[in-house]
């Protein structure tokens, strides 16, 4: 039976909900700047889960927004001198660039805070007339004394939050702690018509809506970074209580961890930041992939180069075994590993350590049962959104080799005319006495695994694979 970690609860919960009729919502990116590596493991940890969900025959309707409207992209937008429209147009092309090559899911459904301010304005009246919402010189903001459920989910105090650093300060609040469902616009800043005034939705209540008008009142899995449980997702349960108290909003709340950076958080806001497509053009997609499955979805996930290196590896080694093969569920104990992983509240860097010891195993098994582990490590790999083809690295180390020779004006064709023309390069270098910039460019060489030797017969050659 499925047990997922409920963050509301605290605690593991056995999964009951309509097997014919999961929603799921997954707090999409803001269209601010391009995508880093944490965008990528939420979509990522929730792609694995989704397709889980569907090889347990859930049947899903999966929705992921995009908040194109918000303080941050106006601010983006304005040091740029473009359009808020331009700059969330052209930042969520490169997410979904991004979630291509990460071979994520298409989810169902991909509301726009812009495409909802109608039903928003509506959801915000609502809020109003329930006592919830009260009107200032500067918006329209949520009162949260009259929540009285506030903070659950989070656990935090109100004087927590009154002395935190992500609290709205506006002088005209009734308290530190209320929250803008709707804010008036300043000289140059787009706006919207509004019963209170030209303005623009907050950001919490963007969701609360696109949630309510996609998937109804009630989803089964509300999904996100552990970052977004305050203000965020704290802040959308009490405006969904506000419109409706009998409601649920969401049965399950489910978290993934950060990315850590030597220690830290990785955050746009302390710029402590990598930029995804970088890393999947350098290692491709599916390392990247696997690189979140490593780790439990939940947990802290401690980024490096030298980790990405790792698990490059690991995945070629997973895709030489499993070459040549059909991914079939032909072993039952390999098969009751997986379910029994995934079910534990989707223990991904168990069910690893399970398969290479299954995968160990096979020096001692005949030609039958071998093959056998082949096609269902195979078979599982492919519900998880891996193809284990090795002919994608070639693809991947064709774009690392073209991009570097192309610093040195080298169209890249083919590995021996590439080389061919950067020594000759490099020997004018020499020949002109420029032994600096000569060692410079085989220093260069080494970093992508070629090692170029002077005075040997030998010349160059690859370092590693």
């Amino acid at each position: 039976m499925l047990k997922l970690y409920n963050s509301l609860t605290k605690k593991q919960e056995e999964i009951k909900i309509d097997q014919d009729d999961v929603k799921i919502y997954l707090c999409g990116p803001t269209v601010q700047s391009s995508p880093h590596l944490g965008h990528g493991r939420s979509a990522v940890v929730f792609d694995f889960f989704i397709r889980y969900l569907k090889y347990l025959n859930y049947s899903v309707l999966f929705a992921r927004n995009i908040t194109d409207i918000d303080d941050k992209i106006i601010e983006k937008s304005q040091e740029k001198n473009i359009s808020y429209r331009e700059l969330g147009d052209n930042v969520w092309k490169e997410f979904v660039l991004a979630h291509e090559n990460l071979n994520c899911l298409v989810p169902d459904i991909e509301p726009r805070a812009t495409a909802y301010i109608p039903e928003i304005i509506k959801y915000i009246e609502q809020l109003v007339q329930n006592g919830f919402g009260y009107v200032t010189s500067s918006g329209v903001y949520y009162d949260v004394s009259k929540f009285e459920e506030y903070l659950e989910l989070s656990g935090r105090s109100i004087e927590d939050v009154r002395t935190g650093t992500r609290v709205e300060t506006e002088d005209d609040k009734k308290r530190a702690e209320d929250f803008a469902l709707w804010k008036f616009s300043k000289e140059n800043e787009p706006f919207w018509d509004s019963p209170w005034g030209n303005g623009r939705p907050g950001w919490h209540i963007e969701c609360s809506t696109m949630i309510s008008e996609t998937l109804g009142k009630t989803i089964d899995f509300h999904c996100g970074g552990i970052d977004l449980i305050f203000p965020h997702h704290e802040n959308e349960i009490a405006q969904s209580k506000g419109v409706d108290i009998n409601e649920n909003f969401a049965n399950y709340w489910l978290h993934n961890g950060m990315l850590n950076l030597s220690g830290k958080k990785m955050s746009k806001s302390d710029g402590n930041v990598k930029l995804l497509n970088e890393y999947i053009d350098e290692y491709g997609g599916d390392v990247v992939r696997f690189f979140f499955l490593r780790a439990h979805y939940r947990s802290p996930q401690e980024f490096s180069e030298q980790l990405l290196i790792e698990t490059k590896k690991t995945l070629n080694n997973l895709a030489e075994f499993t070459k040549d093969v059909v991914a079939e569920p032909n072993d039952n104990d390999t098969v009751d590993v997986f379910i029994k992983c995934m079910n534990d509240d989707m223990n991904t860097p168990k069910l690893l350590g399970e398969i290479f010891e299954k995968i160990k195993d096979t020096s001692n098994l005949d030609k039958e049962s071998t093959l056998k582990i082949k096609q269902t490590v195979k078979f599982i790999f492919e519900i998880l959104g891996f193809e284990l083809d090795t002919s994608k690295q070639n693809i991947v180390e064709e774009k690392l080799l073209s991009k570097f020779f192309a610093k040195y004006d080298i169209q890249f064709n083919d590995i021996e005319t590439a080389m061919s023309e950067f020594s000759l390069k490099r020997e004018d270098f020499r020949l002109n006495k420029k032994y600096g910039e000569a060692d410079k460019m085989r220093e260069d060489l080494l970093e992508i695994g070629i090692v170029m030797n002077d005075g040997e017969n030998v010349g160059w050659y690859w370092k590693n694979s």
